[in-house]
């Protein structure tokens, strides 16, 4: 349900986005002077015309997985990277670092390194030089580890604490929606905003695993979110 507000929500923006360039298009065409049909050259190249055939490297840096350690006991640090070719395609490559500890009648903890890869579609890329707005597909790879700690209680033998330990790999597939915008010179700004399913699990599990840092619950699809800023480190 879920995956199809998503699908739904991400159509009728875009169609929104087509509607108001064909918009443009027919008043700057309204505008223009009429010229004979004889004499125009439909195959000639227009001198103003707007052309985003560029390549531009963009790094970004969530801001919400640093902000998180101030309130909750999560942190992640999660750096973006994006490739454009010819403004319209993005390669894209997500590297994450985060840990959770929550502490109770025991103690969880996990700590994981986060691999994501993927291309995505940009659909300003006739209109903006430098704004984003793509849809896409990422795949993800984690490297995590899970730890319990407990104590057991005995009025014999007394208070022993035991720990649990597993190093786990996961894999799961991602539907990617990014915005961002340019605020200033080379700086933008915006969210990514993912719904993450199809998770597989890989190792041998001592205990059930229960979440994956910055993912969410394992055995679940999931849904994440990301504020970030990002710098424009190149474009010709």
């Amino acid at each position: 349900m879920f995956l199809w507000k998503f699908f739904i929500f991400s159509i009728s923006l875009c169609f929104s986005l087509q509607c108001l360039a064909q918009k443009d298009t027919l008043l700057q065409n309204d505008s223009s002077k009429k010229v004979p049909f004889k004499t125009k050259n439909f195959f000639a190249k227009k001198k103003n015309a707007k052309t985003f055939d560029t390549l531009a490297l963009r790094a970004g840096l969530d801001l919400i997985g640093i902000g998180q350690r101030l309130a909750t006991s999560k942190f992640s640090l999660h750096l973006n990277t994006d490739f454009a070719f010819r403004n319209k395609n993005l390669i894209v490559a997500e590297f994450t670092w985060a840990n959770r500890k929550e502490a109770q009648k025991a103690t969880y903890l996990t700590e994981a390194s986060i691999l994501r890869l993927g291309w995505m579609h940009n659909f300003l890329y006739k209109q903006s030089k430098a704004d984003v707005f793509a849809i896409g597909l990422r795949l993800g790879n984690a490297w995590y580890k899970e730890e319990m700690q407990t104590t057991l209680q005995s009025s014999i033998f007394g208070n022993e604490p035991i720990a649990f330990r597993q190093n786990l790999q996961a894999t799961w597939i991602e539907l990617n929606m990014d915005l961002k915008a340019k605020i200033w010179k080379k700086i933008l700004m915006g969210y990514c905003l993912r719904y993450q399913f199809k998770p597989a699990i890989r190792g041998e599990q001592i205990f059930e695993s229960y979440s994956i840092p910055s993912i969410g619950r394992t055995g679940r699809n999931n849904w994440g979110f990301q504020y970030g800023i990002w710098w424009l480190l190149w474009q010709k």
